[in-house]
């Protein structure tokens, strides 16, 4: 009698993994990974409590992947690659993409997305653009990188969007120049005063519960 193939979580992640890159957060079910892996439901709930925690893990795992991806080199300047890493994800794998921002744990997405900032601010703790900055201004111009960065990569089919997303070129060209004109703007920018800079963080903290 043959042996059972034996399935790890591992397993059972990459396959729910691979759904989701194909159909989107939505096809993800119990049924639809059985089938992918041509097996009962036994290994998804002895290694999963339910379909809320496989789906975490798959959200985890794409987490891991986008920051891959941003630490990769596409021109040598760490600044500028991480953007180009965040839109070249977006659109190889954009269902993927997709489920960092629909996932259903609100809590998770927020703790993927400061340990997601802690490692991005970490690659650039010696980056020598930043000279001259503060810590606060350093935050801030991060903040407005990644904001335009998430621009990029949410609407790849919208006009001048597709052009410049699709080829690799004009994309590492296009946000070069942007990243750029942030950057020598930020340091032209006086010191936000002390009386709007709390303001700033007791709003923070409010939103974040951190109090």
């Amino acid at each position: 009698m043959p042996r059972k193939t034996q399935f790890t979580s591992q397993n059972v992640i990459l396959a729910a993994l691979e759904l989701v890159r194909e159909k989107g957060l939505a096809g993800l079910s119990a049924p639809a990974v059985v089938a992918k892996m041509g097996c009962s439901t036994m290994p998804i709930y002895s290694h999963f409590r339910n379909m809320q925690a496989l789906e975490d893990a798959v959200v985890r795992e794409i987490w891991k992947m986008i920051m891959e991806y941003q630490a990769k080199r596409y021109t040598g300047d760490i600044w500028v690659d991480q953007a180009i890493g965040c839109v070249r994800f977006a659109r190889d794998e954009r269902n993927l993409f997709r489920c960092m921002l629909d996932s259903h744990n609100l809590e998770l997405q927020y703790e993927l997305r400061m340990r997601h900032w802690e490692y991005m601010g970490g690659l650039l703790k010696d980056y020598d653009g930043f000279y001259g900055l503060d810590e606060y201004q350093k935050t801030r111009l991060r903040y407005s990188h990644a904001m335009l960065t998430h621009g990029v990569a949410m609407s790849p089919n919208i006009g001048m969007n597709r052009v410049i997303v699709e080829n690799d070129d004009i994309l590492s060209r296009y946000l070069s120049s942007a990243s750029q004109a942030l950057l020598e703007g930020y340091k032209k920018i006086p010191p936000i005063e002390e009386e709007k800079k709390r303001i700033t963080e007791a709003k923070l903290k409010e939103i974040t519960g951190d109090v």
